[in-house]
């Protein structure tokens, strides 16, 4: 597809255009971003992992637009300070490292616009509703859209009414069914990138995890399970899976990238949370284990095995009564209940090498003397949402250090992803279990818009007698200190690749494949079958 008489990758290759780092793009590598460079389509979307190149190509191809189309452009990203960072860090390097785009971009460069040519881009935040009010636009990109305040984002829309053009895009990593980009996925015509086998000739596309082998750790064929070379990962083509939709729609994931390796892929895997690697590495809305824990899933981690107890965590919930969990590396071995605090500090001096982390509510005091008798050991947690970076844990720096974040619903499901894939050994029997058991049995799930707009999964406690999770959670959260040293939690290989999934039939009558680790909670796109969908 042509932009008048010249291709946006050839005006880039032409031109001698170069990244940020003042390094001649080669896109090479990034086969898959030519037809979405060249996609002249007023409405576009795009699932897609992390660092795979696209803020730069959209970055570029708005300068273009802006020049050669005459469009007025507004780019959005969730903060203002988001917007410095990625004006400064690779807008402003990109001008400066290309002269042909310092010839576009010489009359007004700021942080919060740019005159490209006699046209303007305005780079601009989501969180105050006025910033979508002040200015018109031909096209609105919308970077980072799931992590935007969404009425915000809506409401951009409306900057579009006088033009001729009114594109939009939407790009993100996705984070939820239901917010930000995956409202348009529905209605897009879903592009999947294709592949062929050199061995048996077939075309697929990558996916988690029928595409790797996890024992030779390198990327295989779907079919005759060929190892594929980086050559055959690099070279395809974009197919779309529905004709006449409204939205141009692409998917991608860190497995079509030529220079991820299976290792890393195997890696995020092993040590990330299951909602890290769906959103970031497979590019996929996160769904997030079932909407009760059963007991089943708990017991299902129960072993003869002793546990070492070295290196101990110590994940305490306060209150009147301190119900307690010790653990390690190699799963929990122990739940308690504490009536007074001397006793979690008898089980501090037992343990020497051990470290707490110590719900920081309702009690001011005690939680606070043990972290002043026990400096770098006692860590008192907060729940708190990470708006900006999106992380579930973050630990305090300095003056905070004894301090650790934790974003309580996402983090109570990581856990809970954890127990169902087996990666929580609990030493003994269901009888010892039982009473830990009842405490998750309590919990559901429910979902809630919150303040900006975006649907946010909760767990709430039918009973209020959820005390043992928290202390779990908190218990997960020191382990990330100790994650280095490995254990099954970060590194185990639970029964987790079945090969074969189940169909289910949305409410349009799509297909859904829901294909994932031991029970289905990645909503990934339907695969090939001998009757696909390519056209």
């Amino acid at each position: 597809m042509k932009w008048d008489d010249i291709l946006i990758t050839d005006w880039i290759y032409q031109n001698n255009i170069k990244n940020e780092q003042g390094l001649a793009l080669d896109f090479h590598d990034h086969a898959f971003l030519f037809d979405i460079y060249e996609d002249q389509s007023p409405k576009l979307i795009c699932y897609k992992a992390a660092q795979v190149g696209f803020t730069t190509m959209a970055l570029l191809k708005s300068m273009w637009l802006a020049k050669t189309k005459g469009m007025d452009i507004i780019y959005t990203m969730p903060t203002a300070d988001d917007i410095k960072t990625i004006v400064g860090g690779k807008s402003n390097r990109l001008i400066t490292q290309n002269p042909i785009l310092q010839e576009y971009v010489k009359d007004k460069d700021s942080i919060e616009q740019k005159q490209v040519g006699d046209n303007l881009i305005y780079f601009r935040g989501t969180w105050t509703e006025r910033v979508a009010l002040s200015v018109s636009s031909d096209l609105n990109i919308h970077d980072e859209e799931d992590r935007s305040k969404q009425q915000t984002v809506q409401q951009y829309a409306s900057r579009l009414q006088h033009s001729k053009y009114k594109w939009e895009w939407h790009f993100s990593n996705p984070s939820v069914e239901g917010n930000g980009v995956s409202r348009y996925w529905s209605v897009s015509d879903q592009k999947h990138w294709f592949i062929k086998c050199s061995g048996c000739d077939k075309e697929q596309f990558m996916g988690w995890p029928d595409s790797i082998h996890i024992e030779k750790r390198c990327f295989v064929c779907k079919f005759c399970g060929k190892e594929l070379s980086r050559d055959e990962r690099r070279i395809g083509r974009w197919v779309k899976k529905y004709r006449n939709r409204e939205y141009s729609g692409y998917w991608i994931s860190l497995l079509m990238a030529p220079w991820i390796t299976a290792e890393e892929i195997i890696k995020y895997y092993e040590t990330k949370s299951i909602e890290y690697f769906t959103n970031f590495v497979l590019g996929l809305p996160y769904v997030g284990e079932g909407n009760q824990v059963t007991p089943d899933i708990i017991y299902r981690n129960c072993t003869p095995e002793i546990n070492s107890q070295d290196r101990v965590v110590i994940g305490c919930d306060s209150g009147l009564k301190k119900h307690y969990v010790l653990g390690n590396k190699d799963g929990i071995f122990y739940a308690g209940i504490a009536s007074d605090w001397s006793e979690i500090d008898s089980l501090l001096k037992k343990y020497e090498r051990s470290i707490a982390v110590i719900d920081a509510l309702p009690d001011l005091t005690e939680p606070r003397r043990l972290r002043e008798r026990y400096p770098g050991r006692v860590f008192l947690c907060h729940y708190a949402r990470d708006r900006k970076t999106y992380q579930i844990i973050r630990w305090g720096k300095r003056e905070e250090a004894g301090n650790v974040n934790v974003d309580r619903n996402r983090g109570l499901q990581m856990v809970i992803d954890d127990f169902a894939e087996k990666k929580v050994p609990l030493q003994g029997t269901q009888d010892d279990w039982a009473e830990y058991a009842s405490h998750w049995d309590t919990l559901y799930k429910i979902v809630e818009v919150d303040t900006l707009g975006v649907p946010q999964f909760k767990w709430e406690s039918s009973s209020g007698l959820d005390h043992f999770c928290h202390a779990t959670l908190y218990w997960r959260v020191g382990m990330d200190k100790f994650k280095n040293d490995g254990g099954k939690i970060f590194t185990g290989e639970p029964d987790m690749f079945p090969t074969a999934s189940p169909i289910l039939v949305g409410k349009d009558g799509d297909t859904i494949l829901h294909q994932a680790i031991n029970k289905s909670r990645l909503v990934l796109p339907e695969r090939e079958t001998d009757n696909d969908w390519r056209s």
